[in-house]
């Protein structure tokens, strides 16, 4: 007696067909590696899981296919066990990151996809990866900042309408009996036209989408933590500039790096010269575009600015990288109306300890257990920031509107008036005249300030390209009555200059500008040459506000300016420019030729020939290989054309129907009808002509079998539909004898 092991039934319906097309896998698979590789180039994942995962997947593609018509009950087990495992990571790593669960859920996303695919034997199935690598890119646009994330959606595109052609043609082929073969022409004759077009058609789309900046205020992104000391400075720290060591305005002026600003460092010298590159240093994106304030100078020495109260800083602490800066006793207090403004940035480049943001912050995320703060409400981390962190902060941004501000007066904190109205003692005479000539006639501090910072908007000119000052001279002196142009801090170091000479509190502020919006990311790319700096002026009950004399750039940047919220021309107005830039090399090398050949230069006359014939070669080769394949295509498909003989017999047995009452409805569909009256007259081989027909509805050529087994059809369906007609006629003679 043999021992046989008990089978097991699982509970269901119906087995699903199994689907025997590799081209539709091989589509899905793209699809899916597309969506997997749009998450892991994002910079958050290592090494080892951006091999692991698409390796694994192809893996399970590979098994699926081989094993498609198996009940696979031990691989459905193991997988069951896969996915718990997965899902205890998953909530394993978001315990320890709340204020930033997207990578938990993006690590989450891509195991149940890799486990997923190892059990995708139907259609369905298929379908369902396909949705899956949706999801997956979906979440590598909400990771990703960069333009390059781009190239994945277009990669994704295509590879999702392959296979959804490819879907349809194998469910064409199931209907129609055929087996699974190869589709010679589909991607050059269907996909990559549809490709173009979706993308078109999607563009424009996009561009007439509303645009959102509003922020989920409770849940703001934030990078890995890191566990730092507490005994740290609350000074700005500079990692490309060192420490002078002694008065640093006692040497000649140091030169402006191009990787960094010179105002973010403990002091800012007026006399040093220099350029920022345009390399992006952060991305960040803000409800509003305001300045992203760092530093605050309070002491101007007449050769530049530094903080009086050194590295004097207090520190906050939490156990949850949410900082709320109103627990702070020794920072400037909020005073009169703001408005709440969030920011989340992204440093793309190491960047100096100060942490970033409008001002007055509130509340800031920052991956760490502490920070500091300064008596001018600027933040500072207890390391330099290393690029790919990520932090947020939420600002109450003075909202005051300029009749309040006039109405504000001149009775200024004692504290304030000391500390914000100090000025040397000598050198700036002209100075001195030149802003209370300008003021005449004004009754109030804001007005006085406007009147200032429209006559130097209008009267010197933004130049980057001046020499160093080697003057003994006080540097605003300088700048407006002998060099007579000059940088940002210039600009706002004359309208401090000028307001506090005439007893109006006044500091200067170095940041960032907003930098270049970028539709597509929803983010402002910030370059080092967007290092800017301004004017904040005290008007009593109602605290600082921003003022910025430097020539095209925002007065008054603290009021509230309604955004557009049509992507349309910030879309296209961003396209234009980038396909400037790259198109500018080219135009430039083509003028060059042209002009080589006009001045009958031998060597632009030879190179431009090349181009000419290679352009000609290339495009006649081309040509020609297309004719032959299209010829060897030809030659080899085992198809017989039906032109319109097959459509207009088909018609025929639809004119039939009609003749005896079977009507198309409006809402059926061509299948629908045929199997309709196929129940009617009582012969299949109705239905089977419609199921032949919608397959070669749109080809122009169909197999020969088909239309074979079409003939053989034809006259069955069109006796049963005479039989029918005369079972009426003898009803209808039946009734009316």
């Amino acid at each position: 007696m043999s021992f046989r092991w008990p089978e097991i039934r699982l509970p269901g319906g119906a087995k699903r067909k199994p689907e025997d097309s590799v081209e539709l896998r091989a589509w899905v698979l793209a699809a899916v590696l597309v969506g997997e590789a749009a998450v892991l180039t994002s910079g958050y994942f290592g090494a080892v899981t951006s091999v692991l995962v698409p390796f694994l997947t192809v893996v399970a593609f590979v098994v699926s296919y081989l094993r498609r018509r198996e009940r696979n009950i031990l691989i459905k087990v193991m997988l069951a066990f896969g996915a718990l495992a997965a899902l205890a990571m998953f909530f394993r790593e978001v315990l320890s990151s709340l204020y930033d669960t997207r990578v938990p859920l993006a690590r989450l996303f891509l195991w149940v996809q890799v486990i997923h695919a190892f059990d995708v034997p139907a259609r369905k199935d298929l379908s369902y990866s396909l949705v899956s690598a949706l999801i997956l890119a979906a979440v590598g646009a909400v990771l990703s900042t960069s333009l390059w994330y781009g190239l994945f959606v277009l990669a994704f595109l295509l590879c999702a309408m392959g296979a959804m052609t490819q879907m349809n043609l194998s469910e064409a082929r199931e209907r129609a009996g055929l087996q699974a073969s190869r589709s010679r022409g589909l991607v050059v004759g269907t996909v990559v036209p549809c490709f173009f077009a979706v993308i078109a058609v999607g563009l424009v789309c996009f561009s007439f989408l509303p645009q959102r900046q509003a922020m989920n205020l409770t849940m703001m992104p934030t990078s890995a933590f890191r566990n730092v000391g507490e005994n740290f400075t609350g000074g700005v720290q500079n990692p490309y500039y060192k420490p002078p060591g002694g008065d640093p305005f006692a040497r000649p002026p140091q030169a402006i790096l191009s990787d960094s600003y010179h105002g973010f460092q403990p002091y800012m010298d007026l006399r040093s010269r220099g350029r920022l590159s345009d390399e992006v240093v952060m991305k960040v994106r803000s409800e509003e575009t305001v300045p992203y304030r760092g530093v605050a100078f309070d002491d101007y020495n007449g050769k530049g600015w530094e903080i009086s109260t050194g590295d004097t800083a207090e520190k906050l602490t939490s156990n949850s990288m949410r900082f709320d800066t109103f627990t702070a006793t020794n920072t400037e207090p909020r005073e009169g109306p703001v408005r709440e403004v969030a920011q989340v940035f992204r440093i793309e480049k190491d960047s100096p300890n100060i942490i970033f943001g409008a001002y007055r912050p509130e509340t800031v995320f920052f991956p760490t257990s502490t920070i500091k703060i300064d008596p001018y409400a600027s933040l500072r981390a207890p390391y330099q920031i290393p690029e790919g962190s990520a932090y947020s902060v939420i600002s109450s941004v003075p909202n005051a509107s300029p009749d309040q501000l006039r109405s504000a007066g001149t009775v200024y904190p004692e504290e304030i008036a000391d500390r914000y109205t100090q000025l040397p003692p000598t050198g700036l005479e002209r100075t001195r005249a030149l802003a209370s000539r300008l003021t005449e006639g004004t009754t109030n501090p804001y007005d006085a300030v406007l009147r200032m910072n429209q006559y130097l908007k209008e009267t010197y000119p933004y130049d980057l390209s001046i020499p160093p000052q080697m003057e003994e001279m006080d540097a605003v002196e300088y700048f407006l009555f002998e060099q007579k142009r000059g940088y940002c801090e210039q600009f706002s170091s004359s309208l401090a200059v000028m307001a506090r000479s005439l007893g109006i509190p006044a500091r200067v502020a170095t940041g960032y500008a907003p930098g270049e919006y970028n539709p597509f990311t929803g983010y402002h790319d910030v370059r080092a040459s967007d290092a800017h700096a301004w004017v904040e002026v005290y008007f009593p009950g109602y605290g600082w506000s921003t003022f910025d004399p430097t020539p095209s750039f925002d007065s008054t940047p603290w009021q509230y300016r309604a955004a557009d919220n049509l992507q349309g021309g910030k879309v296209f107005g961003f396209m234009a420019k980038r396909l400037g830039e790259a198109a500018g090399p080219v135009a430039t090398t083509a003028g060059t030729l042209m002009r080589g050949v006009a001045r009958l230069d031998p060597a632009s006359i030879i190179v431009v020939g090349l181009l000419v014939g290679g352009a000609y070669l290339a495009f006649f080769y081309t040509r020609k290989f297309v004719a032959h394949r299209n010829r060897k295509t030809v030659m080899v498909r085992p198809i017989k054309v039906s032109d319109a003989r097959l459509y207009s017999r088909y018609k025929k047995v639809t004119g039939a129907l009609e003749e005896i009452g079977i009507v198309r409805e409006s809402q059926e569909t061509p299948e629908q009808y045929a199997r309709r009256a196929a129940r009617t007259l009582d012969e299949p081989g109705m239905n089977r002509l419609g199921e032949i027909y919608l397959y070669a509805r749109f080809r122009d050529a169909v197999p020969a079998t088909l239309v074979e087994e079409f003939a053989r059809l034809e006259p069955q369906t069109l006796a049963a539909i005479e039989r029918l007609k005369e079972a009426q006629t003898v009803s209808n003679s039946a009734r009316s004898g």
